[in-house]
């Protein structure tokens, strides 16, 4: 039976040391990862904002070159010159950042290539615009190559930035992972720990009348579990409730700060460790655990001679007598220092991580506000000379037409024509601005009294071009704002009628199609129909694929109808072939759903 039991402790003491040698290494390991992860996302982040950085800088040059061929005046100049005189530090931050990663950094080298030849057209146009004037300036703009360079730039920077924000997601996760995993197998060794701990405790009653012989073994057999905790660098205290004796292993001591040598340590001494504003805690915890005999758990600061703060997690159960009173407190403490600054870095990066996107948000807000406000502000100054531009010229056309040549009247009706364009712009410009100031108030609305209203704004524009509008009747009821949903449909109708080969009469057909809680309006024509590779590009503010010449308009007909239906929760999208006529398409949220609410 005597051997038996030993058998038994040994078997117990040398798995305790497996797992505790075990868990400290897993633990150091993912402690490392987890560093590392958390070093890679900084990384990351750092790559995303340089490549915001460098399209910024690239938009800033061409900006100021734009404001020079339009002015001449040299002040114009200044973003353009500080632009060309930053993007080259902002590719070496880049490749610098991007050294680890090969495919990044070809994607680089790309986007330096395609931004070098960017400037070179800018250079050729401010030359240009400098010793020949605009219209030679503006004939290189004209041509698309400029534009073309600036679309492959923003592609490839948009999909570094893709790459990089899989790479930051891909590092979120496995920084979780291993934080998660680092506390399970903690947890769990210490659980199996205690456990090994009571076995062992409860070997020893078994044994308390054995033999001289049997203690000795015993004492071997303490040793062998002391040498265990020092080695997955735990301490361990017994403590007699009745004499008040303690006694310490001597990592115990160690992790305290203290000395190693002195076993026999005193109650005064632990408590003069504890760190003041710990103390009443703890010690309020350990009152409560022994009033009940109740295991002992708290994690709590150690501070030493020198001054220095640790953090300590201490484990403990108690043996009662017969009257289930608490008579002595085992346990086991490790220091958790580790631990608890890699929980800190962790945190500190995770806040520093939310400042900057809070920063970086009230930037945007900051930015748009402005956009918007300078955007309004130039649009009303803009419009009183402007009338007066076209009252004068009308007045040449109708009060000197008998003394102006063909030449002069030519002049005359091209800055009437001139004028009424930039009147059309201004006045989108402030229908788009107020699509994104205002505060919509949605409700339940009729398709079929909006189409009716429609087709009453936009009668002139069916007359002049002959166009022929089927409206498959009855349409169901939609959740949003009237204004700006008539204003959307109209903009989608008087688009159908102008996108259309000459002498071609538009032809028109509008229905509705239920998508689960959704309604789908489509506007179907027989146009002259979109590339592919454009669709997303027309819902852009000034984006055109056609000349004035060709097709007159301002650019923003359908960035109105994409703002729009933005703001009051829906979705809007085409499908179209060159030469197959278009059809675009707007959902909203069902009316029926908010009855039934």
């Amino acid at each position: 039976m005597k051997r038996s039991l030993a058998q038994q402790i040994t078997i117990g003491l040398g798995l305790a040391l497996a797992l505790l040698v075990a868990n400290t290494v897993v633990s150091y390991r993912n402690t490392l990862k987890l560093i590392e992860n958390q070093r890679s996302l900084t990384h990351t982040q750092k790559v995303l904002t340089e490549l915001e950085t460098t399209l910024s800088t690239l938009k800033d040059a061409e900006t100021g070159q734009r404001g020079y061929l339009i002015t001449g005046e040299e002040r114009y100049l200044q973003p353009y010159q500080a632009g060309v005189s930053q993007i080259y530090r902002h590719i070496n931050s880049l490749k610098q950042l991007t050294a680890d990663n090969p495919s990044q950094q070809q994607r680089v080298s790309a986007i330096e290539s395609a931004i070098a030849l960017k400037l070179t057209e800018l250079a050729q146009t401010v030359k240009l615009r400098r010793e020949q004037g605009f219209e030679a300036a503006i004939q290189v703009v004209k041509s698309g190559r400029g534009k073309q360079i600036m679309d492959n730039i923003r592609a490839s920077i948009a999909e570094m930035e893709s790459i990089e924000n899989q790479l930051l997601q891909q590092r979120s996760k496995e920084s979780q992972a291993k934080l998660q995993e680092t506390l399970l197998t903690f947890s769990i060794a210490t659980a199996i720990n205690l456990a090994l701990l009571a076995l062992v405790y409860y070997l020893f009653r078994l044994n308390h009348r054995q033999s001289k012989q049997e203690e000795e073994r015993l004492r071997q057999n303490n040793e062998r579990l002391t040498l265990a905790l020092d080695a997955g660098k735990m301490g361990s205290w017994d403590w007699n409730l009745a004499t008040n004796q303690m006694l310490w292993t001597t990592y115990h001591e160690i992790i305290f700060g203290y000395e190693p040598g002195k076993p026999n340590r005193s109650y005064k001494e632990w408590a003069d460790r504890v760190h003041p504003e710990d103390l009443p805690k703890v010690e309020a915890k350990l009152q409560t655990s022994i009033k009940h005999a109740q295991d002992f758990h708290a994690e709590y600061r150690v501070v030493w001679a020198d001054n220095s703060l640790h953090w300590v997690t201490a484990f403990a159960r108690f043996q009662c007598n017969a009257e289930n009173r608490p008579i002595r407190m085992v346990g086991v403490i490790s220091d958790i220092t580790a631990r608890k600054q890699a929980e800190a870095e962790i945190l500190q990066l995770n806040e520093t991580l939310e400042q900057r996107v809070l920063e970086r948000t009230a930037q945007l807000e900051e930015a748009n506000e402005e956009l918007q406000a300078f955007a309004y502000s130039v649009s009303h100054d803009l419009r009183a000379p402007l009338r007066a531009m076209q009252g004068f010229a009308e007045a040449l056309l109708e009060d000197y037409e008998d003394i102006l040549d063909e030449l002069g009247k030519e002049y005359a009706t091209r800055i009437v024509s001139s004028a009424q364009r930039l009147e059309n712009l201004i006045q989108d410009l402030l229908a788009y601005s107020r699509l994104t100031r205002s505060n919509l108030q949605l409700k339940v609305i009729d398709l079929t009294s909006i189409m009716s209203e429609v087709m009453t704004q936009i009668e002139a524009d069916l007359t002049q071009t002959q166009a022929q509008v089927n409206i498959q009747s009855p349409l169901p009821e939609v959740i949003g704002h009237r204004p700006t949903l008539v204003q959307v449909i109209a903009n989608l109708l008087i688009n159908a009628m102008k996108f259309v080969d000459n002498g071609v009469q538009p032809q028109i057909t509008v229905w509705a199609e239920m998508r689960g809680e959704c309604v789908r309006l489509w506007v179907e024509d027989n146009g002259i129909g979109i590339s592919p590779e454009h669709q997303k590009r027309i819902f852009r503010v000034f984006e055109r694929l056609h000349g004035m010449e060709t097709y007159p308009g301002t650019g923003i007909g359908l960035a109105i109808v994409r703002k729009g239906i933005d703001r009051m929760g829906g979705s809007v999208g085409v499908e179209s072939q060159l030469g197959q006529g278009s059809r675009f398409w707007i959902e909203l949220k069902n009316g029926d759903s908010e009855k039934e609410t």
